[in-house]
């Protein structure tokens, strides 16, 4: 697979062909998955009624949150429901499974089968039900994350992420009606996850610099487990050190005088992130570019999202 960098026009693609399903095959640990979850997983991706390779987004995000944050995607659903933006629903029933209902018709239950550094796998079980589909379409899917981390010149980190879908329907009318929707189901799938991959890159930027706004923001978080809200509070506060800590290595390196002024938040200690590769250059699913991408006028606020998550018929 060639380097992908972040400003080549590629990385807006989406992908159909057998060569980038059978990449996206060999992106899946089979030999390190439970015997259950290689059997079910095989099941849907050795014969999919749908394959799609959506496009590489590429954010500046600190590693540690972006991990969290693919790891519990209803803390993202809840800062959105806080925000009135959204009609998702995603409920935590185990520690690697939640239940989640888009509000638009589709409704599943995910487990998370496989998680690293690089590799997140997610198994859903479900169904659409709506004005798309005459009757109940049920389905079963795979989502394949891969990301990737990139240290730039200027200390930022930047995220590449790409996402595998494989959808197998039971049924043949399913088949048949999905693929006639592949279209519209494919642009819809890509506009989320683009969206959802910007706004999990503002969220980092507000930890590192609004930490009380954000602080109170996770204090809000009602339909959170308190336990992971309060790791969520943790992590933003890590995040917002790491930041003062780059600052500050910048600022000597121009005054060449010691810091002895001490840490802010102190009580939180400042550590490396559990999932960060320790030469994230190294390991990184594609090479990025040094270079900071375009930001929109109003990336710095949570609030330039769109009004309304759109339904996602791949479950």
């Amino acid at each position: 697979m060639s380097p992908l960098k972040a400003d080549e026009p590629e990385a807006e693609l989406v992908s159909f062909g057998r060569e980038e399903k059978q990449d996206a095959l060999r992106k899946i640990p089979f030999s390190q998955l439970r015997p259950q979850d290689q059997n079910r997983v095989s099941q849907v991706v050795k014969d999919p009624s749908i394959f799609r390779r959506l496009p590489v987004q590429v954010i500046d995000c600190d590693p540690e949150i972006y991990a969290f944050l693919v790891s519990y995607p209803e803390v993202v659903v809840n800062i959105w429901e806080l925000m009135g933006i959204t009609s998702v629903h995603v409920q935590r029933v185990s520690p690697t499974t939640f239940h989640a209902n888009d509000g638009a018709g589709t409704v599943s239950n995910v487990d998370i089968v496989y998680a690293d550094g690089e590799t997140n796998i997610f198994f859903a079980q479900g169904y659409y039900e709506g004005p798309l589909a005459p009757t109940k379409i049920v389905a079963n899917c795979v989502l394949v994350l891969q990301s990737g981390y990139t240290k730039a010149a200027q200390g930022q980190t930047f995220v590449s992420n790409r996402l595998d879908v494989f959808v197998k329907f039971e049924s043949r009318g399913a088949d048949f009606l999905a693929r006639t929707l592949h279209p519209l189901i494919g642009k819809t799938a890509d506009y989320n996850f683009a969206e959802t991959s910007s706004f999990i890159g503002k969220i980092s930027r507000n930890a590192e610099d609004n930490v009380t706004g954000m602080h109170n923001m996770v204090s809000r978080l009602q339909k959170v487990d308190p336990t992971v809200r309060k790791q969520f509070g943790e992590v933003v506060t890590r995040v917002y050190q790491r930041k003062v800590v780059a600052e500050r290595g910048v600022q000597q390196q121009f005054d060449n005088t010691p810091d002895d002024e001490p840490l802010p938040l102190a009580a939180a200690p400042v550590r490396e992130p559990a999932l960060l590769p320790k030469q994230p250059e190294q390991v990184a699913l594609r090479p990025i570019e040094p270079a900071v991408p375009e930001e929109d006028a109003a990336s710095s606020s949570l609030g330039a999202i769109p009004r309304k998550r759109f339904a996602e018929l791949r479950r």
